[in-house]
Formats: C-alpha cells, structure tokens, sequence
C-alpha cells in the first residue's frame, strides 16, 4: 500500500456516512477487506437509539460510489459502547478475523467474535462488570494481542488476559488522587510499557515492575489532558492533547526529560476531543476538537500554533473521535456527537 501524497491534500472529500450514533473502530491492517465496526454509543450529548443497543459491521465497499456503508454483520447487545478496540487475536485461527473488544457501560467489558458477528450467530465471547465504573478506554497490546487495558472512574485500570477474564491484573496500585481515567495506549515499541491520561496528569505504568515509573504534569498551564498517543517509532514519547477550552493545546512529551514538554502546538481554538498518529506516516496527525474542526497537521513542525496540511471537515456539532484505517493510510473516519459517521479520503479518491 503506498503512503498518501501530502500535495493531494487540497483534494479531501467525504466519500462514505454512516447516520447512527456509533463509536467505530477500524478492522486490523491485515484484514481484507477492510471493515468498520460500530457499536451504538453511549456517551452522546443527545440521546439517539436509545433502545437495542447494538455491534455492527460494515464493508467499506468502495466500488459504490454512494455514501453508503454495506452491512455484513449485526449483534444485539444489552449495553452501550464507551470504546472499540479491534484486536487481531486468532488463537489458532480459532479467531480468524479477530476480536472487537468494547468497553461499555455500567462496568462492563465486552469481546466478540467477528467471524460469528458475520455468519449471525452469538458473538460474545466472554464479558466482566469487575470495574466500578463505564469503561471508558480499552487498547490491546501490539506485542501479544491477546492482552487488553481497560480503565474507568476512581483510577482503576486493568489488564486482562483474553484467554481467561476470570481475574484481571493491575499494572500497580491506584494512583492518587483518584480520577477518571480518560486514556490507556500501550507504547508501540516496548511491550511491558503502558500509559494513562488523566485530566491533569499522566502516569507511565512498568507492568515488569508493576508499579508507576513516571507521572508527568504540567504546571505552568491549565490543561485538562483527554487523549494520550505514544509515538510509533520512538519509545520514550508520546502526545497529549488537552480538552480545555482556554488551553486546547497538544504537547509532545519526552519520557528522558519529564519536567515540562518538549513540544506544545495549539492546532484547535477550542478543546480537543480526539486525536491519532498516521501509523504508516509519523509525521501525520489528525485531531477533532470543540471548534468543530477536523484537521491533518505535520507532528514533526515547530510551528507553535502547527502546520496545517488540511482542512478535513468544517462540521455543526463536535466529533468525539477520529481514526487512520490502518490498511489504507488515505482513509480517516470520524464519530460524531450528533449521530453520523463520517469517512473521509485525504486524496481525493482511495489508492
């Protein structure tokens, strides 16, 4: 798959909708075809499919020149979706096109059997409520997908084995003083390295050691940090963007000099919501935040208020996500607060 050419930019298109109010997760970059899971959301400002909750499946189906999405696969479900994490886990080809993983409501951690999703039979494969709170964040590690982090209210984070839910290990013990956990991302190169983003701190767990190893704060500035994102290619960074309005900034850490960061763009006007690394370009970024503004910029400029390669989508209401397809490095799709799915290529048509 070659990379996108960053002077096609001018040409970003909407080329896909899906009007429901899901969060979405891409299927692995392996998979073909590519497929988009969307499972009915629960933390949407307004209330939409309040009743039948459930986890579907749609092909790209790009051959269609409509905007329309084609449905391969449905699961009722009893409860709502805060997060989608789509896991390659096969387990022998047991699983051949991997798991959804869906932190939910209520407590609940759900997995699913995308192949029995399609074929329409009963797809849960396993479920916990051990958390106290809506699970607000899951992320498989890249190393052994078979191993989830899942995390909710009061600091309480988990991981958990896919091959046995029976009992969850904790990367340490809860760090104080308990919050929300807003983020996990296991870092891409270090497979025992795992993080989370509070809204004004974030800790970096060593699960070797079982214990945090650093916590990082910013105390010359009132962010309220929602979303975290290791670097792909070097271990000891990551990003963090803040939802605050009066600070809707997007910092870049390093973990070797951990007093204040290293790099802090304000790309937004207002707070962010979401936000992603290309992960076959690192020097690509997507964000969506309060501005109603969905936008591509180079990770890699100094430009403090960043450099803007393109102006995705002027939308009406806030995006709570966004996502790079990892098969196709041209493709983004991006959840809404008001109940539409938006699929966009950032060259004007798909390579």
């Amino acid at each position: 798959m070659s990379l996108i050419r960053r002077e096609n930019f001018t040409e970003t298109m909407k080329i896909k909708e899906l009007q429901k109010s899901v969060n979405v997760a891409w299927s692995p970059a392996k998979q073909t075809p590519v497929y988009l899971a969307a499972g009915s959301a629960a933390q949407q400002l307004l209330e939409f499919n309040s009743s039948n909750p459930t986890l579907e499946l749609y092909s790209l189906n790009l051959s269609d020149a409509s905007y329309d999405l084609e449905l391969v696969g449905s699961q009722s479900t009893q409860h709502k979706f805060h997060k989608l994490a789509w896991s390659p886990f096969d387990n022998g080809n047991q699983y051949a096109n991997g798991l959804i993983i869906g932190g939910c409501e209520s407590g609940f951690l759900k997995i699913y059997n995308v192949n029995k999703i399609m074929s329409g039979e009963e797809a849960l494969v396993a479920q916990s409520d051990k958390h106290n709170g809506a699970v607000r964040t899951v992320d498989f590690n890249p190393f052994k997908s078979n191993l989830v982090a899942s995390a909710s209210s009061e600091s309480e984070i988990f991981i958990w084995d896919i091959n046995n839910l029976t009992v969850p290990m904790t990367p340490g013990q809860k760090t104080q003083p308990l919050e929300d956990v807003l983020g996990v991302a296991w870092n891409l190169q270090v497979q025992h390295i795992l993080a989370s983003a509070f809204a004004t701190r974030c800790v970096i767990w060593d699960l070797r050691k079982n214990e945090p190893i650093i916590k990082l704060s910013d105390s010359q500035s009132r962010v309220r940090w929602r979303c975290v994102q290791w670097h792909p290619d070097v271990a000891t960074q990551l990003w963090l963007a803040s939802e605050d309005d009066q600070m809707p900034v997007i910092q870049l850490w390093d973990l070797r000099y951990a007093t204040a960061p290293s790099k802090t763009l304000q790309v937004h006007s207002r707070g962010v919501l979401g936000m992603t690394l290309c992960p076959q370009d690192t020097g690509l970024m997507i964000s969506c935040a309060k501005d109603n503004k969905i936008v591509c910029w180079n990770a890699n400029s100094e430009d403090n208020h960043g450099e803007i390669l393109a102006d995705i989508a002027l939308t009406s209401q806030w995006y709570s996500d966004v996502s790079w397809c990892p098969s196709n490095p041209a493709i983004v799709a991006a959840s809404s607060y008001d109940g539409i799915v938006s699929v966009y290529s950032l060259s004007g048509g798909v390579q």
